[in-house]
């Protein structure tokens, strides 16, 4: 019965519904996460998130039955995919926690306009104008985002900025190979499973070099909303590989980059006491969000 279930699941939705659940969850994970690491930290979050991701999906794997028989270079794709995860969700901690969820959660989104400009780059793709458009809402809403008040209480560094768009950056480039990836052999839930082994086995061996700069911090207060948070990140993160494989990246991409507005809805209607959105960020986010469903949508 399990067996049956993961295998067509996925099936019995559209793409476009997958993908908005991806968002969602995603959105959920952060203002979690945001919660748990009052009383933690990003490598904390980082170990816990690989750790759940490897348990709970391998466990399904095996409980369902569906090993695949996968060929050689998908699961080479996917290792690959699995080394990167762990920069990336550092990154994007790092982003939360010093930017906080909703202005941190809507750079990190921006990641389709880094994947048109590494086309435009790389590929020597023809300027259109919806990559232009987009490019220039992104840009203006990463302006209203980092730029504030000396005085905001949501004010910080303009350096912070740097970690939901490095972790964009990287995201925007791996993307493709996710896609590329599940075209070949369309295994969603082991694909999940496979990166997370992956993404811990990699992160444990470079923990003792991480514990110099940062140690983790185990503290009881915060350690049920970081489980939380994992648990929904890699259901995000498994909607996200089940979407892509479903359909086109124009296609469900721009779903998935709503997710700073349903952090920002959180925010202002359930959670008033996590954090001061300011107009300056709600502006920001709609900008930003605005700017990548014209990016993806450039095809």
């Amino acid at each position: 019965m399990l067996k049956n279930l993961v295998r067509q699941a996925p099936m019995n939705l559209s793409p476009q519904v997958i993908a908005l659940g991806s968002a969602i969850s995603y959105a959920a994970a952060t203002i979690a996460a945001r919660f748990g690491m009052k009383h933690s930290n990003p490598v904390t979050m980082t170990l816990i998130s690989f750790t759940t991701q490897t348990v709970v999906f391998w466990s399904l794997v095996l409980l369902s039955g569906s090993v695949p028989e996968i060929s050689y270079f998908p699961a080479v794709l996917f290792v690959g995919i699995g080394f990167v995860m762990p920069v990336i969700r550092t990154l994007t901690y790092l982003g939360i926690v010093t930017m906080g969820a909703s202005r941190s959660v809507s750079l990190r989104s921006s990641y389709p306009l880094f994947g048109a400009l590494f086309a435009l780059i790389f590929l020597k793709e023809e300027l259109k104008p919806l990559v232009l458009a987009g490019t220039l809402l992104v840009v203006s809403g990463t302006f209203f985002i980092t730029w504030q008040r000396d005085d905001d209480p949501s004010a910080g560094r303009w350096w912070y900025a740097l970690f939901p768009l490095s972790a964009a950056l990287i995201s925007g480039l791996i993307q493709p190979v996710v896609r590329y990836g599940l075209t070949i052999a369309y295994y969603p839930l082991f694909s999940t499973a496979l990166v997370g082994v992956t993404s811990l086995s990699a992160y444990l061996s470079f923990l003792p070099l991480i514990k110099r700069f940062q140690r983790p911090i185990w503290s009881r207060k915060g350690l049920k909303s970081l489980i939380i948070a994992a648990l929904l990140e890699n259901l995000g993160f498994l909607l996200f590989i089940t979407a892509f494989g479903l359909a086109p990246v124009a296609t469900v991409s721009p779903l998935i980059a709503t997710s700073p507005m349903w952090v920002v809805l959180a925010a202002l209607l359930i959670f008033r006491d996590l954090e001061q959105v300011s107009l300056r960020t709600i502006i920001g986010t709609a900008l930003t969000v605005a700017g990548t469903i014209v990016i993806t949508l450039r095809g």
